[in-house]
């Protein structure tokens, strides 16, 4: 059980709402698209703030099949993390094939399945191929979500879609709901060129959010841009969430800005919709929670109107609100989580952190 919290509240549950081993190795590497996989590695450089810090990732280390074992040890023994939603992802135009394997992933969960669950995906812009794919992932692996990254690569080109279109995200939607899916989480606020820029503005979840109302969707790295209209669209949508991958480094490396977007979220919608995410591997999870158990807005923002972060924002945003959404009992999850491999072993928070990658050599 994870030791975040204080003696009014009892222990957080800490629940990491998106995290995605990426196989990044040699094999798997588009040749053409070294200067999107630098800045991917560049990206985990800068969340991690130093890079010459331990929880940074060499380049062998980082442009490897990073292994699901090293990721589970950061999170649940390097960290105070309690459970985990893999995200599976596509080829983003810098891998030759999935970038984070669903078949891989399901595999994983199933050895573990008191530590994680899954959201699929889809990397075909063939809408009844894409149906194919989820209905296949659906039926397989039970999957908890669908996950979507708003842009297609294929033959070194990109091509974007909207939440809203009629041609694509449209039927695939239907086909989720059809298939009982009621989370989905899309890639949003954070461009990856060479995709077109306006695939990751928001304006287009509007849309899906009126078409779905019994569908929960999240904006993945909400905060990291179009901060004004996410929240238009939150305070419009009981059911969309924000999820805060990327923007949770700035807690480390941006702490003013952090602040802002954070305190300005929770004045305008209150704490109950938003999600803390590490993204890891792309960074490691325990710096960046025990900034945000530290955390304070600062006075000046208080003064103006802001509301400071109570243990109430702190315990929705780390976990709470993230089981809530999936129906999760907090006190079952923190029970299955103390009974595996990992509770076993125990939570080491003084430890080297990729203990087990540094053991081996990378791959």
């Amino acid at each position: 059980m994870t030791v975040c919290g204080d003696a009014a509240f009892g222990p957080a549950i800490v629940v990491d709402a998106v995290v995605h081993p990426y196989n990044l190795s040699p094999g798997n590497q588009n040749p053409a698209a070294m200067s999107q996989l630098e800045a991917v590695h560049a990206s985990h450089c800068r969340y991690t703030g130093d890079p010459g810090s331990p929880f940074a990732l060499t380049r062998a280390e980082f442009f490897s099949d990073f292994s699901f074992d090293v990721l589970a040890e950061a999170l649940f023994i390097e960290s105070p993390t309690d459970y985990a939603f893999l995200h599976s992802l596509p080829n983003l135009g810098f891998a030759l094939d999935y970038v984070t394997d669903p078949r891989r992933a399901a595999a994983f969960r199933a050895l573990h399945p008191e530590r994680f669950s899954l959201f699929a995906t889809v990397d075909t812009p063939v809408t009844d191929r894409a149906i194919r794919q989820l209905e296949d992932q659906v039926a397989q692996f039970s999957v908890d979500g669908l996950k979507l990254y708003p842009a297609f690569f294929y033959d070194g080109t990109a091509s974007g879609w909207r939440l809203d279109g009629e041609d694509f995200a449209v039927p695939l939607l239907e086909a989720a709901h059809d298939l009982g899916i009621r989370n989905v989480a899309v890639h949003k606020a954070l461009w990856v060129p060479p995709a077109p820029k306006e695939s990751f503005e928001v304006g287009d979840v509007d849309g899906a959010l009126e078409r779905f109302p019994d569908i929960n969707f999240e904006i993945v790295h909400a905060g990291m841009a179009f901060l004004d209209e996410t929240i238009a669209l939150m305070r419009r949508h009981p059911n969309l969430f924000a999820t805060l991958e990327s923007l949770f480094s700035y807690v480390l490396v941006r702490p003013e800005l952090f602040a802002k977007v954070i305190g300005e979220m929770i004045a305008a919608v209150g704490s109950e919709r938003l999600l803390y995410a590490s993204g890891a591997n792309l960074m490691h999870p325990r710096p960046v929670i025990e900034a945000f158990m530290q955390f304070q807005l600062p006075h000046e923002l208080i003064e103006s109107g802001l509301p400071p972060l109570t243990e109430r924002d702190r315990r929705n945003i780390l976990g709470e609100n993230k089981l809530r959404l999936h129906g999760l009992d907090p006190a079952a999850v923190l029970a299955g989580a103390a009974a595996d491999a990992y509770s076993e072993r125990g939570t080491d928070l003084t430890g080297a952190p990729w203990s087990r990658l540094r053991a081996t050599p990378a791959v």
